[in-house]
């Protein structure tokens, strides 16, 4: 079970007269609520949901009410606490806007990566009340990512390569400590090159990220279990 953000202190917090750009920014996306095909939802400050959006209900919740669930139980992200430290700086005051790189459930069905965006809202008060959270499919990253995860294409061996190819491992250094041949190691290579759809080793880590095949945010590199066979 995830564990509800303990709300911040506020006594000693202070904000500027008139509207800052977190009103300007939270007008802007209320306005885009209900009429955008963009999942929108209102997170209370434990990060639970509030009121989502109908894209956000139909492609996020699935076939469960998405109001009084947390935020994270739509998402997976490698670094969920980094993630829970902006938005406790968010709550309190100390940014108005977070971005970030997520991979969402999207119909229940499998992952797909997204872009995460969270402005705070503040209804006629100083403090924040509410945080509004914007999901944003990364559509030309979804085929391979519905793909990769449906199908499992890397074996053990092969996350294992591609994990030292995200660390700058050389072709020698990696057959050496895979005991493989100089020839086996590039076959495997260029396999995930074609499965990923990647032109060269470079194309091949960004596309791994992109698609969540790779856990953003962790090192050594670490490919996530549910790709791999």
């Amino acid at each position: 079970m995830t564990q509800a953000l303990a709300e911040p202190t506020y006594q000693e917090l202070r904000y500027p007269a008139g509207p800052s750009p977190a009103h300007r920014h939270a007008d802007a996306y209320r306005s885009l609520f209900e009429r955008s095909g963009i999942c929108m939802a209102s997170v209370d400050l434990a990060l639970r949901v509030q009121e989502a959006n109908e894209p956000f209900r139909r492609e996020l919740g699935g076939t469960t009410d998405a109001i009084g669930r947390e935020l994270f139980d739509f998402l997976r992200v490698s670094t969920q606490t980094t993630l829970r430290r902006q938005f406790v700086r968010l709550i309190e005051g100390r940014c108005e806007r977070i971005t970030e790189r997520v991979l969402g459930f999207r119909s229940e069905e499998c992952l797909m990566p997204a872009q995460l965006t969270a402005v705070s809202i503040r209804d006629r008060s100083p403090l924040v009340s509410s945080i509004l959270v914007m999901v944003q499919w990364d559509e030309a990253a979804a085929d391979t990512a519905t793909r990769t995860a449906r199908h499992k294409v890397l074996t053990d061996l092969d996350a294992r390569i591609l994990q030292g190819v995200a660390m700058g491992m050389s072709t020698v250094n990696l057959a050496a400590k895979l005991y493989l041949s100089r020839q086996g190691v590039e076959y495997h290579v260029a396999t995930m090159m074609k499965k990923l759809k990647a032109p060269n080793r470079a194309a091949l880590v960004s596309r791994a990220y992109a698609t969540g095949v790779l856990s953003a945010g962790m090192w050594p590199p670490v490919v996530a279990q549910e790709f791999i066979k």
